[in-house]
């Protein structure tokens, strides 16, 4: 039994608004109590003085084995970008290299206070992402991509059917449910296009058998849609509608590029959005219409993306961007900040179908939380805790970090590894790259 002490919490980060000093409970990795002062012993106590509890964040579209990738291609849009830089990178990538670019980005994300993340993998190597979230401590729902049809520049990683549907099946035999159940497998074809029917057809059976998620990017570009349309004889969304794969377990990065009809097929249909600001800006994509798509009742969490695309991974700066964005046009309360907080909590967890005990900070609900060091806030001052840490919260680092009862983050420093040499091995693997691709190796 542990103790966060005399904190600000954000009691209303999942849904409605509530923000309260007070301490909270945490036994056997679930949250006892909220606001009132603990007089029972405990074995832990952790100092929430000037500092704000959040629930974990969830980052809800993310591909670490581009971790490593970070600043190696850069004023790209994205097909010239996937083209010249991200299929040879990860086609050159080996079992140990793919470790140390999946630990570096676990280790970012854990540090910034992401406690569950859904990841997208390349066509191989996908263990060692896995080994990567048991050894350090995250939730993670994790998928290898599948890819066994040749979209524009693929032809370095698409597989044979046989061969891109043996891995899923093993990854969900070996990892869904490790870890004490904190690990899960995804079914990840990678687009519409990048997998043939059958394997879709295949891919949608297992998820449901698995009850786990169905992890695709759709209409990320302009011009990669309009392709899609022509390749698929039909845009993204309706493709998936032929196939079966527009339902409540299916989370679509970007979707970018999506007309009325289409919005207004996920939101009958309880499909997800993660969207992820900053990559869809730096590869010139578009911004995806937010404000429409929640008015239209569909879901949408928040992605970094790769940090091949981002620079980074962690989702504060999507906290920010995704509340300042949306405002572009003349409705400063278009994407308020607690909306973009539910986005990276409560509303990301519900796309990875975590349940309503994920996300959020109260009793009864699974302990995943992040303590941030908040110097600049006062409470009881006037200014909200919620839009603090929204606005200002690039400059908050993560005290402690909590996956359930684990306390992975301790006085700012990982506990089931170094931060330093974790970097150190990431970055040695990113000069590598750079080399072997800059000699035509």
């Amino acid at each position: 039994m542990q103790v966060i002490r005399n904190a600000t919490l954000l009691t209303g980060a999942g849904e409605g608004a509530g923000e309260q000093v007070g301490d909270v409970l945490v036994e056997a990795g679930t949250i006892v109590s909220v606001g009132p002062r603990v007089t029972r012993p405990v074995a832990r106590e952790i100092d929430g003085t000037g500092a704000i509890v959040s629930p974990g964040f969830v980052q809800s579209h993310v591909h670490l084995c581009q971790t490593a990738f970070s600043g190696l291609a850069e004023d790209l849009d994205v097909m010239r970008w996937l083209d010249r830089w991200v299929w040879p990178l990860e086609q050159a990538l080996d079992a140990e290299s793919m470790s140390a670019s999946a630990r570096w980005g676990v280790a970012e994300m854990l540090l910034s206070g992401i406690t569950t993340f859904l990841s997208m993998e390349s066509a191989y190597h996908t263990d060692a992402v896995f080994y990567a979230a048991a050894d350090l401590g995250a939730r993670a729902t994790i998928s290898k991509a599948i890819m066994d049809r040749c979209e524009p520049g693929t032809s370095l990683l698409a597989e044979s059917t046989a061969q891109a549907w043996a891995d899923p099946l093993r990854l969900m035999r070996v990892w869904h449910g490790a870890a004490d159940g904190r690990i899960r497998v995804a079914v990840s074809p990678r687009s519409p296009s990048a997998a043939t029917m059958p394997m879709w057809a295949d891919a949608l059976e297992l998820a449901i058998r698995a009850d786990t998620v169905v992890h695709t990017h759709i209409n990320e570009n302009r011009a990669q849609s309009e392709g899609v349309a022509v390749s698929n004889g039909a845009r993204d969304v309706a493709f998936l509608e032929q196939l079966g794969a527009r339902t409540r377990r299916t989370v679509l990065a970007h979707g970018v590029w999506l007309d009325d009809d289409e919005v207004d097929l996920l939101a009958s249909s309880g499909a997800s959005i993660a969207h992820c600001p900053s990559a869809n800006l730096k590869l010139g994509s578009g911004i995806a219409d937010v404000p429409r798509l929640r008015t239209r009742g569909v879901n949408i969490g928040l992605g970094a993306d790769g940090a091949a695309c981002n620079n980074t991974l962690d989702l504060r700066a999507e906290l920010r961007l995704a509340a300042l964005l949306h405002r572009r046009n003349g409705d400063a309360a278009a994407v308020s900040a607690a909306e973009a907080l539910r986005m990276a909590t409560r509303h990301g967890a519900r796309a990875l179908g975590l349940g309503p005990r994920f996300g959020v900070l109260r009793p009864g609900a699974v302990a995943d939380l992040a303590v941030f060091d908040a110097p600049q806030f006062v409470p009881g001052t006037g200014e909200s805790a919620v839009e603090h840490l929204v606005f200002s919260g690039s400059a908050m680092r993560a005290r402690t970090v909590l996956v359930g009862e684990a306390v992975v983050v301790d006085d700012f420093a990982l506990t089931r590894g170094d931060a330093g040499q974790i970097r150190r091995a990431g970055a040695a693997v990113r000069d590598d790259l750079r080399r072997r691709l800059a000699a035509g190796a």
